[in-house]
């Protein structure tokens, strides 16, 4: 009989196994996951043209610093000299308007000429300090807090593009505390955004840089956690079912073989948790269902830099739902992270599945011929790509929508002592916090363990 068994090896699972390891001593664990490789959307594929190979990322192509998971778990592994840096976030961003690309005011001198916001719109965003500070613990959409704080036109015209693009989802319905929770620590610190900003920068910052990959691409993360476990890992082991035990619980994978343990944590998605504990905790389960998950994918493609026209040079393209395209975003690689591509290619990376999930489902020459022809339609991209790389996720992508937090303290709440959740489906979606997450359930099963020990002494 194992102390824990860990369903799901995505970064999330991983974290946890890795936390068992680094404070666990003597603990006995399991780690399963259904696929054949660690880090479930952490992952990276080589493209081979002209003699040449270039490297794609499917999910995350960059982790963020400000939250202080991600480089802590680099230091533990010793990744820092893998790290590199990609290029500014912000710099050449633009939003598809009406039909037309159009740069997101970022500077001043852009905020002054966009055809973006009429004066009446410019001088709402301007009136931020101005607006009366939220300060109580209450959610609200995404939507509602940009209008509240910047204005309709703001929230219409290009942060609301942004924000769904980022998140997959339509921004009225979206979780301001789950997805975005820095913004209302903004307010509540300082009033306003644009004080806390100017705050915030006067700060001295904390050192190393504030958005990282690797040399190897991100999978390289999630590959260097596996390494480095001793407990029992076993992919292509997908779990059928879990189930009370007198002694705990029992996991039935798909083959029919059984593992015992004292706890249980779930790193899957809600979808897949709701699943796996009809028998266990039908309350959760329920509970588990109502959270929605969208279809999402992504398609690196490579071109030689001259097939691209030559202005604008974008970085970034954001695709509101509104301009019925069937893409959603794009934005190119070999200028965000110039080790991945040579000079004289251009890499690209498409984003779909949020305006038109179908499209997740699609074989790959549908897929390909749709999205070329969106490319071709908005940025005058004709010719074909040299190679591809497609990734999808049906149903992977987890829709925090206002309220979410509540209903994941109603979910822990009707679980029994000894199984935990982690994972992008309950408090936050970005790697960080799933790693925090998953090193924090390792630490609920830990206690939950030793306490059963000492009652059983």
């Amino acid at each position: 009989m194992l102390d824990i068994v860990i369903v799901g090896g995505g970064i999330t699972g991983l974290a946890a196994a890795w936390q068992l390891e680094q404070t666990g001593e003597g603990v006995s664990y399991a780690l399963l996951e259904a696929s054949p490789r660690w880090g479930g959307k952490m992952s990276s594929q080589t493209l081979q043209a002209e003699g040449k190979t270039f490297l794609a990322d499917g999910g995350p192509d960059t982790l963020v610093t400000r939250k202080p998971e991600t480089w802590q778990l680099v230091n533990e592994l010793g990744l820092q000299e893998r790290v590199i840096v990609p290029a500014s976030e912000t710099k050449n961003i633009y939003v598809l308007d009406n039909g037309k690309i159009q740069p997101i005011p970022l500077s001043p001198g852009l905020f002054l000429r966009t055809p973006l916001l009429t004066w009446r719109g410019r001088l709402r965003l301007l009136a931020e300090p101005l607006q009366p500070a939220r300060r109580d613990e209450g959610d609200e959409s995404l939507a509602e807090f940009v209008t509240r704080r910047l204005g309709s036109e703001a929230l219409e015209k290009f942060i609301g593009p942004v924000l769904g693009g980022i998140y997959n989802t339509d921004p009225a319905r979206q979780s301001t505390l789950v997805s975005s929770p820095v913004m209302r620590e903004m307010e509540k610190e300082a009033g306003s955004l644009f004080a806390a900003a100017l705050g915030r920068m006067s700060k001295r910052r904390a050192p190393g840089p504030r958005f990282i990959n690797f040399e190897g691409g991100m999978e390289e993360l999630p590959q260097k956690i596996a390494s480095r476990l001793t407990g029992t890992l076993r992919l292509n082991a997908p779990v059928s079912r879990i189930f009370p035990t007198r002694t705990g619980f029992a996991v039935e994978l798909a083959s029919g073989e059984r593992l015992e343990a004292a706890s249980v944590i779930l790193a899957t998605l809600a979808n897949v948790s709701a699943n796996l504990l009809q028998e266990t905790a039908p309350q959760s389960a329920t509970l588990l269902g109502q959270i929605a998950h969208q279809n999402i994918g992504t398609a690196s493609l490579l071109y030689r830099e001259s097939d691209l026209p030559a202005k604008p040079v974008i970085n970034g393209l954001m695709i509101p739902r509104r301009e019925k395209q069937p893409i959603d975003a794009v934005t190119v690689t070999s200028r965000k992270l110039p080790s991945r591509s040579y000079p004289g290619y251009t890499l690209l990376r498409v984003f779909f599945g949020g305006a038109q999930p179908t499209l997740v489902e699609e074989e790959d020459a549908a897929l390909l011929h749709t999205l070329q022809g969106a490319l071709n339609r908005l940025l005058g991209l004709r010719a074909q790509p040299l190679a591809s790389a497609l990734f999808r996720w049906k149903q992977g992508f987890p829709q925090a929508e206002v309220g979410h937090l509540e209903r994941v303290d109603a979910i822990e709440a009707s679980l029994p002592p000894g199984v935990y959740l982690a994972g992008s489906s309950y408090r936050g979606i970005a790697v960080p916090d799933c790693i925090r997450q998953g090193r924090d359930a390792a630490q609920k099963a830990l206690r939950s363990s030793k306490s059963r020990s000492h009652s059983a002494r």
